[in-house]
């Protein structure tokens, strides 16, 4: 659960920390006045994309910190796995840092980690519902995953069964494809003749590994031989064959050294050093000399390096930078034509193959859905009780089944029918849900999978969207149940819904030295009353609006 939240510079609010409370959490305040900041911030620290104008104006760098703990084994597991300490106190902080520049970082207990993986890991701690989910409940396509979430591990080891023959079936039919690519016999003829002359192209060239390299080297030398051999020149003169030299010099010390060393040890020392250098100096110059006599002059050898050099980088430009790439796309480029020289005899393999995989992959298909029919009919009975608990206990419900194509996901279509009314005929759910009605449907699908999945805080923005009234004291109701086993924190314009907060937070903006700033302040006793008697009439709180407001109050107690 989130234990607390800090932000500093973040939109409106220049610095703010928020304790939350374990159970039922309400967030309320006048329209405006910054309560989806709230939401934006936790969003950043859960792995959302950001947008560098929820950045405060005038700053550099924004910060958005949670402090979380968590019983959660699989997300201490992974932490672990990604060598990130959890401490015995199994409290988690996670920061994302933002910047004027339109970069962020995030860090989890103080290591930097992608975006990727903070997802993960706070996905297992958090379930942030907004009107999105509502929408994406109206989306078909959609259907599949919330049948398939509601299964977790269950449904993942025939998932899992299924996508292994799948994916081969799909590499199967890649392959077929390529060779069947419905192209006539001229165009084929025409593959065959460029792969030829690819082929003939690179192989008459002999090309050799890090030849070019040498090429490259050789023809810088050819290209100063003249500058060497008369540095190499001197060299030699100097060391060796001059009339003052190295060599001669050293021999002379040689020798005077010599006569004394048998004085002292450290003479004698001297005296070997002395005549080693003198060998060593006489190797590098017989070196040097071999070198220079060895020097080409020759024009004709170096017009052939550069033909050998043009030879290899026309290769270069048309199938690959270095000549390692050329060798790969030669190999590539003999293996397609093999392919369609003899495509008929592979199609006929390829063919006979796909055709036991699709067997296969039917029987792994149908196990699938018989584990998705057999859990939608436990889906179906929970659902109906939770909507019956949100005062809809006329609703008929049920997950349909059709078959389509294999997909990665199986051959199942699911769609969500519903009947929210007595003696109506079911259709889809995006044909007959009001806001209200999908309001409800979601907030006891959430109920559901909140119980599977171990998620240890649910926050809901906009979970009052199209209901009031009796509608919103029951929702209220049921937050406040769920509350008991699972950290809420819910944002809401609903006097109903609010009167069931364990901890009630107030939102406010206000205006200093011509700057705007969003505050959040805990309401004790009697400022909840008043919180709540604005929720019920606005701006004009009367006596009688303040009894209603505490009316609300103990009946939610109640």
């Amino acid at each position: 659960m989130i234990l607390e939240m800090y932000m500093k510079n973040c939109a409106l609010i220049e610095e703010l920390r928020l304790s939350l409370d374990r159970n039922l959490n309400i967030l309320t305040g006048e329209t405006g006045a910054g309560k989806s900041i709230i939401i934006d911030a936790l969003n950043l620290c859960l792995g959302s994309k950001y947008d560098r104008s929820f950045l405060r104006k005038g700053t550099d760098k924004g910060l958005i910190e949670i402090v979380f703990y968590t019983e959660n084994q699989k997300v201490i597991d992974f932490l672990e796995e990604s060598e990130i300490d959890v401490e015995d106190d199994n409290l988690i902080i996670v920061s994302r840092v933002i910047f004027s520049d339109g970069k962020s970082s995030a860090r989890v207990n103080g290591r930097t980690v992608k975006i990727s993986s903070l997802k993960h890991i706070t996905g297992m701690m958090v379930d942030v519902h907004g009107q999105h989910q509502n929408n994406a409940l109206l989306d078909t396509e959609t259907h599949i995953e919330f049948l398939d979430l509601f299964g977790g591990d269950y449904l993942d080891k025939y998932k899992k069964d299924y996508r292994k023959t799948y994916n081969k079936y799909s590499e199967v039919r890649k392959s077929l494809n390529i060779l069947n690519e419905n192209k006539d016999d001229m165009q084929i003829q025409r593959e065959i003749d460029l792969l030829n002359f690819q082929i003939n192209e690179i192989s008459s060239a002999n090309l050799n590994e890090g030849e070019y390299q040498e090429l490259l080297q050789t023809r810088e030398i050819y290209r100063n031989s003249e500058k060497i051999y008369n540095k190499l020149n001197l060299c030699y003169e100097g060391i060796h064959n001059g009339e003052i030299n190295v060599v001669d010099l050293i021999g002379i010390v040689s020798k005077e050294l010599y006569d004394i060393a048998e004085y002292d040890v450290k003479l004698e020392e001297f005296s070997n050093d002395i005549e080693r250098i003198m060998y060593e100096l006489q190797d590098i110059s017989s070196g040097i000399r071999d070198y220079k006599e060895h020097i080409n002059f020759e024009p004709y050898v170096l017009e052939q390096i550069e033909i050998r050099i043009n030879e290899i980088n026309n290769l270069r430009r048309k199938y690959g930078d270095t000549i390692e790439d050329i060798l790969k796309f030669y190999d590539k480029t003999v293996h397609r034509l093999d392919e369609i020289i003899n495509r008929d005899e592979k199609v006929e393999e390829l063919k006979k193959e796909l055709t036991s995989l699709e067997e296969e992959l039917t029987l792994k298909a149908t196990e699938l859905t018989l584990a998705r029919k057999e859990l939608a009919i436990k889906l179906e009975k929970l659902l109906l009780v939770e909507l019956e608990s949100l005062n809809m206990k006329h609703v008929s419900f049920r997950v349909k089944f059709t078959e389509g194509e294999f997909t990665y996901d199986g051959k199942d279509n699911v769609e969500f029918m519903v009947s929210f009314n007595l003696g109506e005929d079911m259709k889809p759910i995006n044909k007959v849900a009001s806001g209200g009605e999908m309001s409800r449907f979601m907030l006891a699908f959430k109920t559901i999978l909140a119980d599977i999945d171990g998620t240890d805080t649910l926050v809901f923005d906009e979970i009052d969207t199209g209901i009031s009234g009796v509608a919103a004291q029951i929702v209220g109701e049921k937050l406040a149940n769920i509350s008991i086993k699972k950290q809420i924190v819910c944002i809401t314009h609903l006097p109903q819904i609010a009167a069931n907060a364990t901890t009630h937070f107030c939102i406010e903006k206000n205006v200093q030295n011509y700057r705007t700033f969003t505050n959040i302040k805990k309401l004790n006793e009697n400022t909840r009353v008043e919180e709540i008697a604005r929720l019920i009439s606005g701006s004009k709180i009367t006596e009688k609006t303040i009894d209603h407001a505490n009316e609300i109050i103990e009946i939610a107690k109640q």
